[in-house]
């Protein structure tokens, strides 16, 4: 009985890291004018791989990727989901009657924030929960971790 929650455990591990290999995560801060700044995260996917916009249709049963900023008190969020930049597919399922948007490749999310005042050094920490894709098959669910400086 031990030996069998071993191995499964063991492979919800390794599926979790298969998940994470198919997209590459990057973050960047970019400054703008006076205390304002952009967070730029960026999904590279594997070929063939691909991962769902932040929103679906109502009809959709794709797992939609979700990103959340931990709050600071330093930092003010502007509100509304990040600003997503790239090639946005609608895949349509005639047989099951749904559509859901995608992403492969590269895409790019934005998020304005602004700190407080004016010459504070802080960090901007969050996560983002995924599917990943392809055509015939899905991974589980997985949530990268980050933590960006803004200065």
């Amino acid at each position: 009985m031990k030996r069998n929650i071993l191995v499964v455990v063991f492979l919800f591990l390794a599926t979790l890291a298969l998940a994470q290999d198919k997209v590459h995560f990057t973050y960047s801060v970019k400054k703008l004018e006076g205390k304002k700044y952009e967070l730029h995260i960026v999904a590279k996917m594997e070929e063939g791989w691909h991962i769902y916009s932040q929103t679906q249709p109502k009809s959709a049963i794709a797992l939609p990727t979700s990103i959340v900023l931990k709050k600071n008190p330093l930092i003010a969020i502007a509100t509304g989901k990040p600003k997503e930049i790239g090639k946005k597919e609608t895949y349509k399922n005639e047989t099951i009657g749904v559509s859901q948007y995608q992403y492969g490749g590269i895409v790019e999310f934005v998020q304005l924030v602004e700190l407080k005042q004016a010459g504070v050094k802080t960090n901007l920490q969050g996560s983002i929960t995924y599917q990943v894709c392809a055509e015939e098959k899905c991974l589980p669910p997985a949530t990268v971790k980050f933590n960006v400086k803004i200065e």
